[in-house]
C-alpha cells in the first residue's frame, strides 16, 4: 500500500469510486453527491496540496501496489492546540472491509508522531457509522464519548463518537 499526494491523472479513479461508492459514503460525509465529476476531484486535489503547503492538512491519496485507488485519508492539524490532530478516511465501497482504512490511521498515526509536540490523535466519527468506529477500535484508539455537534451534515449537527490516541 502507498499513500502519496493525489496527482491530476488521478481523477478519472477518485470521480468514479466517488460515484460508485455514494451508498456507503453519502451517510457520513458531505462532499460526495451524485455525478461527482473528475473537475471536482482535480479541485479537491489542489486544495489537498494547498492545505500541506500551509501546514494546517496533510491528505494523500491510498494506493494499491499496481496503483490503484483505495481511498483517502489524512491529518488535520488543529490550529488551537498544537498538540492536538484528527485522522479522516474514506475507502471506496469495493475496498471497504479489506484493512485498508486500518493501515492510513496505523500510517498517520507514525506520521503525527513525528512531530514532538502532539500528544493526542482524534478520530471522529457519526455515532451510528459503525464501520468507521471499527476502525478505530480495531486500531486501538480510546472511546472517549459521544458529544453533539463535533461532525455537521447536510441534515445538520450530529451525535458524534470521539476516540483518542495517546503517544506511545
Amino acid at each position: 500500500m502507498q499513500f502519496r499526494p493525489f496527482r491530476k491523472e488521478d481523477a478519472p479513479a477518485f470521480a468514479s469510486a466517488v460515484n460508485n461508492s455514494l451508498d456507503t459514503l453519502l451517510p457520513w460525509l458531505t462532499w460526495p453527491h451524485a455525478g461527482f465529476s473528475e473537475e471536482e476531484a482535480r479541485g479537491w486535489f489542489a486544495v489537498t496540496h494547498l492545505m500541506r503547503e500551509k501546514g494546517s492538512a496533510n491528505e494523500l491519496g491510498i494506493f494499491a501496489g499496481d496503483g490503484r485507488l483505495l481511498g483517502g485519508a489524512g491529518l488535520r492539524y488543529s490550529s488551537e492546540q498544537s498538540n492536538l490532530c484528527s485522522i479522516g478516511y474514506w475507502v471506496p465501497t469495493c475496498e471497504q472491509r479489506q484493512g485498508v482504512a486500518s493501515q492510513a490511521v496505523r500510517y498517520f498515526l507514525e506520521l503525527a508522531w513525528q512531530s514532538p509536540e502532539r500528544d493526542t490523535v482524534e478520530i471522529l466519527a457519526v455515532e451510528e457509522n459503525i464501520a468507521s468506529r471499527g476502525v478505530a477500535m480495531r486500531c486501538g484508539a480510546e472511546f472517549k464519548g459521544i458529544q453533539y455537534g463535533l461532525v455537521v451534515l447536510d441534515s445538520g449537527p450530529v451525535n458524534t463518537a470521539v476516540y483518542h490516541f495517546y503517544r506511545p
